[in-house]
């Protein structure tokens, strides 16, 4: 069965390790999938306001699966196609037992980025180049109160991310964030945790978006790095991951391309001869 789409992950698969490049090879890659009537579709961790700007400015672009799955979006008409937001109640729990630390909390809404100006000396000491710390800029909105946000919101509550935590504190939030119910845990980025609601997955927005389309699982090519493509991974037809990727991706993936610096998007669809 030949190939109609081609859901891509953006930060460690067809983006180089700085998060904002990409080759001219990946880009030739996807321009030549797309000539043959291929769907190119990122599938990402990031709200749509933080797309690559590189990615919004092709001429293929029509879908995409955001915020882990949580949002389907036609691009081309600004609908949504698809929705999977963490309940009110669920999402002050989170934020009830995340606001105690001295951390950077970003709440994701209607792909919005809803943040306190307190928390901003924290923004300042992550870890990140000046390219990824301006793209963490767009699409943020600043909010007095996170949580009377969470109260009073009538949006789509899509996320919360905890960017670059170190390890042990990662382990202790993650734990506890494990016994809450209604949420799903991943990471997109070693260090983050990131908060969905329960199902809410790039599988299941991947399939969501091959139903409104008609497109079968076979026919659907999945590239991805980290935890959070497992199930993107598993729901697609055929499957690659970069060299770079987690250890439970290179398990899952039908073939193992060169890292995400490495031209990976177009070694993959050269391998399964799309291109």
């Amino acid at each position: 069965m030949s190939i109609k789409l081609i859901a891509l992950d953006m930060d460690g698969t067809t983006l180089c390790s700085d998060h904002h490049t990409i080759s001219q090879e990946n880009l030739d890659a996807m321009a030549d999938a797309a000539a043959q009537g291929i769907l190119i579709v990122p599938a990402t961790g990031r709200i749509c306001n933080r797309l690559p700007e590189i990615i919004e400015a092709q001429p293929w672009l029509r879908y995409a699966v955001t915020v882990n799955g949580a949002a389907v979006t036609d691009l081309h008409t600004g609908k949504s196609l698809y929705k999977n937001p963490l309940k009110r109640t669920v999402a002050l729990q989170v934020f009830d037992l995340v606001e105690p630390y001295p951390i950077f909390i970003e709440i994701y809404c209607d792909g919005l980025d809803y943040i306190e100006e307190r928390r901003m000396p924290y923004f300042s000491e992550l870890p990140i180049s000046e390219e990824r710390r301006s793209m963490m800029l767009r699409g943020r909105c600043f909010v007095e109160s996170q949580r009377a946000f969470l109260e009073e919101t009538d949006g789509a509550i899509e996320k919360f991310n905890l960017p670059y935590l170190e390890d042990d504190l990662r382990l202790t939030i993650n734990k506890q964030l494990s016994a809450l119910d209604g949420v799903t845990l991943t990471s997109s980025i070693a260090k983050n945790i990131e908060v969905n609601a329960a199902g809410a997955d790039k599988g299941d927005g991947l399939a969501h978006l091959c139903a409104h389309l008609g497109i079968a699982p076979d026919e659907v090519l999945a590239i991805g790095d980290g935890e959070n493509d497992l199930t993107m991974l598993q729901f697609a037809g055929m499957s690659a991951a970069p060299a770079n990727a987690c250890e439970q991706a290179r398990k899952l993936a039908g073939w193992i391309a060169p890292s995400n610096n490495e031209s990976a998007v177009a070694r993959a669809l050269e391998h399964y001869h799309i291109i």
